[in-house]
């Protein structure tokens, strides 16, 4: 209470800071902490921000001795020997009555006060190679010196010991007490292997196999076969298009499609499958076009850089958005392979790391004399699978059509017999020609020279058609309604289910005044089930005709009149159809003739000019008037023909198109375009001109000659002196195998990211990386065949406090799936996965209201079909402005910049996305159906899910509560054959979709839990 009343205005921070404080008086260490390695990283990290080179708030300054002691606004903050005296420990600690420093972010804890106050009662020693601005010691910060080799450290238990990496681990745990977990089972280590390496799972097979592999070398056969698999690439390949910003379209609003992005999709797959170098994947990826005599295969590597996203909105201004382009190339050169946010210096000179403005502006140099160009870049895998099918296609149709000349030479003979035969209708129809035809909702209705009426476009579910008609006839005695299949683009979403709710007609004479046409005994050829052609003249608008699936084809129509109809002069007739149902369409080509013969009036197919031509005698037509006669008996007379026929139309729509890809690449540019340091980013503002050059803080740039360009800066960049391309390079791998760097800020190795967690294990994989010739499948092979990958990750309760985010790898990483994994796994485990390495772009099934959420001049997303659309995650097409939902619903990147690590979430929209997402839908149901079939027993297919799902067989426990499961929904199933049929799908046998129905239900738990949706 007396501290209370002697400091009123203390902070809520006064308590914490309190218990630090005095924590910090009680704990003082015998040795002085080491300014270099805990003092200054400290002010660093906590203090520069308002007190370095760019601010000194207060008139404090701290990253300079001289400035230190000097103090600032408020006098003296460090009093050597008198660290509980000195101001600075009293504003960190909260004792400084209303101050508690730093007044933004995370507060300094007790260890760190103590330290500071430690090293002021030692005297504050500051040594004189420390005596440095801020801005020159990052120079000299630990990521821009130099990896050092050291020997793999003498550890205790060296039995655990199979490579370096494991001296290195067991060193830091040794040296803080901890043993590391025991190997995990054979069943979590072949899974681990085969979601890491490929991305897929080991089929029950596989891993039964592994298991039962009692050779002292099974573990490392597996690692070398699945290191040789195609689909290493596709794994591997999709963690590189993160870092290169990968996409289909070109972003903004105008998110123009880029038809051939994929073709470097490809090259990445085949650069990993080959393990390409890294340091010629580098060079070919920045400077592919330079090198001697480039290659096609070569410059394909450059869209790497023509990932960045591109404006074409009509009025933007074109060189702002190519500025921006290349401000993203610099960005994403300096974080991929650096390790730098080097895009903080395109305004001004970067805060807290070694690279000035102008600096920024001289690698902007290496990109702004490029130029944007697309090459020839035939695909030898797409081209073969395209010949293939183009050969079995061709093959068919040959077939069929030798068929059809045979049964084209024998409907000679049959169609003679059925002229005999054929009974001519009664009736004779007049078409009516159109005068008028116009759409109450604005559908544009055409006339075409057969007079039929075309509805052009979009074909609205609410509408009526008015179609007005002059004709001479008298004594009508009813009305024909061809509805004629569609022609070309007059094709509809709802072609299967055009509806006509009503058909009226009225007489309208010369003055204006009309009157209704009543129309009686209605007849058609064919209608759908439950929707007659009676309810198009019932008045009724909520009902109609409809021919349901039956659109592909020519259907007829016929309505008498009450009483026979004359026009009087200049009088017409005026027809009105409409379509208000709301659910399907109105009919999108049609023909109206009208008859004066007696009724009652047939709804005969036979086409008029087909009648006229039977009535005239065989010796008296025309050849025109025989060809068509005999095409009609051969398309819908001659059930053999016209089966052919139609079956020859589905085979040549099957005939695959064949376009020659054209890669996205760049060529380097004749004009020297001069480069200048935009003043404080703004492009419309030249400062100084600059030439290409790299970072003074790094190592010495060796152009080639007086002009640098891009192969001279890939050349420095992999330059074995470069001291953050291998370290960065390798963080990256060990970040995809145990779930978090050695330094977990991957993308950002400069003064303000995490140290790293093993430098000397971390410097040890930066050298060893070129020794190997920079090969990645050698540092991906070293690294899952240590001991320290092949721990478990079950959680330990002696790490929870010190160790919890496994920062010393005591055990392995435990995180769930990316996105595309999860949709490959899922697939894999139901069978239906369709795996073909590379090709273009799929786009899956998704609603009607996602796709058209793109924005002004976006490209259709059109499902793809067949099982295509079956392909890995990785070939789901990636549309900048509407993400496909999944990607976005499981933490995908954003295609809009460099992505070094993926978030990862856990929301209930992801639980409800697996549950009701077609695709995972679907996939429950085939495991379901394929458990089915496979297994005879109940047991049996939830033993077998389990090892599809999980790579084991279930504990006794886990096995009877899905044996409940099943029992409980096969009981639900037998109550409701309707649901149960649709709860199993359309792949199964219908006696038994009950039990179906149930074992979909047991797939679905299966591919929900989260150790399916977890890489143990």
């Amino acid at each position: 209470m007396v501290l209370l009343s002697a400091y009123p205005l203390l902070n809520r921070f006064w308590l914490a800071g309190l218990i630090a404080w005095l924590a910090a008086l009680c704990s003082a260490t015998a040795v002085p902490p080491v300014y270099r390695n805990e003092i200054q990283p400290l002010l660093q990290d906590r203090c520069y921000r308002c007190h370095g080179t760019e601010k000194q708030k207060g008139g404090l300054r701290l990253d300079v001795k001289t400035k230190a002691m000097e103090g600032g606004d408020s006098g003296k903050v460090i009093l050597p020997g008198k660290g509980a005296e000195s101001l600075l420990v009293k504003l960190i600690s909260g004792l400084d009555h209303d101050k508690l420093m730093p007044p933004k972010g995370a507060r300094l804890t007790a260890a760190q006060v103590t330290k500071l106050r430690d090293w002021i009662d030692a005297g504050a020693p500051w040594p004189e190679e420390a005596q440095i601005p801020a801005e020159t010691a990052a120079r000299d910060h630990w990521a821009f010196r130099p990896p050092k080799r050291v020997a793999p450290p003498k550890v205790h238990n060296s039995r655990w010991v199979r490579n370096p990496v494991d001296a290195f681990v067991l060193a830091r745990l040794e040296a803080e007490g901890i043993q590391p977990s025991p190997e995990a089972d054979r069943s979590a280590l072949v899974r681990r292997l085969y979601l890491d390496l490929v991305g897929l799972l080991p089929s029950p097979e596989q891993a039964r196999d592994f298991a039962q592999d009692k050779r002292s070398n099974a573990y490392e056969r597996l690692v070398d076969e699945l290191l040789a698999s195609t689909h290493f690439g596709e794994r591997w390949g999709r963690h590189w298009l993160d870092l290169a910003r990968y996409a289909d379209s070109s972003g903004y609003q105008v998110d123009r499609f880029r038809p051939w992005a994929y073709v470097y999709r490809n090259w990445v797959i085949e650069a990993f499958n080959k393990d390409m170098p890294f340091d010629q994947f580098t060079i070919e990826q920045l400077a592919g076009d330079l090198l001697p005599n480039a290659t096609a295969a070569q410059k394909i590597g450059l869209g790497f850089h023509r990932n960045s996203l591109m404006n074409h909105e009509d009025g933007v201004d074109a060189k702002e958005f190519i500025c921006k382009a290349k401000v993203d190339r610099v960005s994403t050169t300096g974080n991929v392979w650096l390790g730098l946010t080097v895009g903080c210096a395109e305004c001004h000179t970067h805060k807290y790391d070694p690279i000035s403005q102008r600096e920024f502006y001289q690698l902007y140099a290496f990109f702004n004399n490029t130029e944007e160009q697309d090459i020839t870049a035939i695909q030898p895998a797409e081209l073969e699978r395209y010949q293939q099918r183009k050969k079995a296609v061709e093959e068919e149709l040959a077939a069929l059509k030798a068929a059809f000349s045979a049964a084209k030479a024998q409907s000679r003979t049959n169609q003679a017999l059925w002229e005999k035969q054929v009974g001519l209708p009664a009736s004779r129809w007049f078409v009516l020609s159109a005068t008028n035809a116009v759409s109450t909702e604005g559908t544009v209705l055409r006339v075409e020279k057969d007079q039929s009426i075309r509805a052009a476009g979009r074909i609205r579910p609410f509408d009526h058609y008015i179609v007005e008609v002059a004709t001479n006839l008298s004594a009508i005695t009813g009305f024909r309604l061809e509805i004629l299949p569609p022609e070309g683009k007059a094709a509809r979403k709802a072609q299967g289910s055009q509806t006509l709710a009503e058909f009226s007609v009225k007489l309208v004479e010369a003055d204006g005044r009309s009157r209704q046409v009543i129309l009686q005994h209605a007849a058609a050829d064919f209608s759908a089930k439950n929707d007659p052609v009676s309810a198009a003249i019932d008045g009724n608008l909520t009902k109609g005709w409809s021919v349901g699936p039956e659109s592909s084809r020519r259907h007829v129509a016929v309505f008498e009149v009450r009483e026979k109809l004359n026009l009087p002069p200049g009088g017409k007739l005026v027809f009105r159809l409409s379509q208000r149902n709301g659910f399907t369409t109105a009919p999108g080509r049609f023909r109206i003739s009208a008859t004066t013969s007696a009724t009652p009036l047939s709804p005969d197919l036979l086409p008029d000019n087909i009648v006229q031509i039977l009535n005239t005698p065989p010796a008296a037509r025309k050849s025109a008037e025989q060809d068509a006669l005999a095409k009609y008996y051969r398309e819908e007379v001659d059930p053999v023909t016209s089966s052919l026929e139609h079956e020859m139309q589905q085979v040549s729509a099957r005939m695959p198109s064949y376009r020659e890809p054209l890669a996205q690449s760049f060529v380097e540019g004749t004009n020297n375009r001069p480069t200048f340091v935009h003043v404080r980013g703004d492009f419309l503002r030249p400062g100084e001109q600059v030439q290409p050059g790299v970072f003074g803080a790094l190592h010495p740039f060796k152009p080639r000659c007086q002009k640098p360009d891009r192969l001279d800066l890939a050349k420095w960049i992999v330059d074995p002196a470069n001291p953050l391309a291998s370290r960065v390079t390798v963080n990256r791998i060990w970040q995809h195998l145990f779930g978090r760097g050695l330094v977990e800020s991957v993308g950002d190795f400069g003064t303000r990211g995490q140290k790293p967690s093993h430098p000397e294990l971390l410097d040890w994989l930066a050298t060893e990386f070129p020794r190997v010739g920079w090969s990645q499948k050698a540092m991906i092979k070293l690294m899952v065949m240590s001991s320290a990958y092949r721990q478990s990750s079950h959680t330990r309760q002696d790490l929870q406090d010190r160790d919890p985010e496994n920062v010393l790898v005591a055990r392995q990483g435990r995180f769930r799936l990316e996105s595309e994994i999860i949709r490959d796994v899922y697939l894999c485990a139901s069978g239906k996965l369709n795996d073909e390495v590379g090709g273009p772009s799929i786009r899956p099934v998704t609603p009607d209201s996602f796709k058209a959420l793109g924005g002004a001049g976006a490209f259709t997303w059109t499902d793809t079909e067949g099982q295509e659309k079956y392909k890995r995650g990785l070939y789901v097409i990636t549309q900048r402005t509407v993400p496909y939902p999944v990607t976005m619903t499981f933490d995908g990147p954003s295609a809009a910049e460099t992505c070094p690590r993926r978030e990862c979430s856990d929301t209930p929209l992801q639980a409800l996305t697996l549950m009701n997402n077609p695709v995972f839908v679907e996939c429950a149901q085939a495991l379901g159906q394929r458990l089915q079939r496979e297994e005879s027993s109940p047991r049996q297919r939830i033993e077998r899910g389990f090892e599809l799902c999980l790579g084991r067989l279930p504990a006794n426990r886990e096995l009877s509560r899905l044996e409940q499961l099943y029992e409980a929904t096969l009981h639900v199933a037998r109550q409701n054959p309707a649901g149960a049929e649709k709860a199993a799908g359309t792949e199964f046998d219908r006696t038994a979709s009950s039990e179906t129905a149930a074992m979909v239900t047991v797939a679905q738990v299966l591919l929900n839990l989260d150790e399916f949706l977890t890489r143990e």
